[in-house]
Order: structure tokens, then sequence, then C-alpha cells
């Protein structure tokens, strides 16, 4: 039904389209509209999508865990050049730290750890904090918090301050971790529904093909029963 060059595609090019476009892409033509005359073909279970799911997950996971550790490295990476003279590292000689003070890289390395969820519980406290509405008592009390630790008196000792900010880097650690944890699992579950949805639907394109009327087209007639399925799947169009 499309005029021009648009008229003639690739089958292969027009099924990847019907598998990662949302929408009706599946069962219509994205540019005219028309609905295609889909031919049901029974298939066997395919191994074949199973182990190609099963990689692109472990793919997406690693490049999500390469990211993480590419942010640590260069976080770590920074604390070393702050610390070139080692006096950082060397005050941590005397007690069990001994042992990561006296090799460099994973010392440094523990460094970035620390300070990336550090970083990750100080940005998902502001981000759930800003998530409140403005008259959510949570967030009075957000502010309130707030509030106490500006008009609090500080120590004026150095160790005291010292002991404040190993506390806090400790909190928001725990939060980091917290926070951490939260959005890998959501990450993970992103990433298995979206290479489940997308394989399944380049397994349904084999399944129902969309056939070649060689431009006679005639609105298509389908089986109710797979009209149905498809239905079910948001895959075609529901008539109003």
């Amino acid at each position: 039904m499309c005029k021009g060059t648009q008229q003639f595609v690739h089958r292969y090019c027009l099924d990847h389209w019907r598998s990662v476009k949302e929408g009706t892409a599946f069962s219509h033509c994205t540019t005219c509209k028309a609905q295609f005359h889909l031919r049901v073909e029974c298939l066997e279970d395919n191994l074949c999508r199973k182990m190609m799911f099963r990689l692109f997950v472990a793919r997406d996971v690693f490049l999500v865990f390469l990211a993480v550790q590419t942010v640590i490295a260069a976080i770590g990476g920074m604390a070393y050049l702050l610390d070139k003279d080692g006096q950082f590292r060397n005050s941590f000689s005397d007690g069990w730290e001994h042992i990561l003070s006296n090799h460099p890289v994973p010392f440094y390395y523990c460094v970035g750890v620390v300070v990336f969820f550090v970083m990750v519980g100080f940005i998902g406290l502001i981000v759930q904090c800003s998530s409140f509405n403005t008259n959510d008592p949570c967030l009075a009390g957000c502010r309130n918090c707030c509030y106490g630790w500006g008009i609090l008196d500080f120590p004026a000792s150095i160790e005291a301050c010292l002991a404040l900010a190993v506390i806090f880097v400790i909190v928001f650690a725990i939060l980091g971790v917290a926070y951490g944890f939260f959005a890998a699992t959501v990450a993970v579950q992103r990433i298995l529904q979206r290479h489940y949805h997308i394989l399944t639907k380049r397994e349904l394109t084999k399944e129902y093909v969309v056939e070649d009327l060689r431009g006679c087209y005639t609105p298509p007639k389908m089986d109710p029963e797979q009209e149905q399925r498809l239905r079910t799947l948001q895959l075609i169009m529901v008539a109003f």
C-alpha cells in the first residue's frame, strides 16, 4: 500500500521492525497503517531462542558491571593522584588495614568502592526526597532533619570532626549499598523484560508470516482464535 521505494522491503528488515518496534508494528505497516495479511505457521520450541536470550541478558549485565567498575576505577585513580606521596595510605599501616595499605592497587580500589557507594547513597537520598510532594509529611520530616543538622554546633576539635565525618561516610555508604542493590535489581528486571519481549516477538514473526500480496491488497481476514491471541499480546489493534 506504500508508494515509491517504500513499497518494497526485505523480509528480514520487515521482521526486524516488527520485533523491535512497539505499538502495532507487528501487525500493521508503520507508514501507511495497512494491516498485514498474516499466515500462521506452527513452530517447534526453539532452543536457539533460549540460548540467545541468556546470552543477551548476560551481555547487558556484564556491560552494566563493567560501567560500574570503570567508575570505581576512575575514583580510585583520582584518589591515587591526590595521594601521590602515600601519606593517606600509610596512615592505615598500624591496624589490620596494613594488609591493604601495603598494596596500592587494592587499597585505592577499596577507596573507590567506598566513595562510589557514598555518592550513590547521597544521590539516592536527594532523589528520594525530591520525589515527595511538597505537602507530604515525610518531606517535612526531611526538612526538619536538614534544618537540625544546619543549626547543630559542630565540635571544634579535629578528632571529633574526623569522627563525625567517618559517621557520615558510614551512613551514606550503607544507604548507597541499599540504593545500589535496589537499582541493580530494577536494572536486571528491565534487561530480562526487554530481551524476553523482543526475542518473543522475533519468534512470533516466524510464526505469523507476512504474506506477499504482490500489489493486490485486500483487507485481511484472520482466524478469530489467532486474532484474539494477538490482541491479548497487544500486537494488533483493537477495533472500536
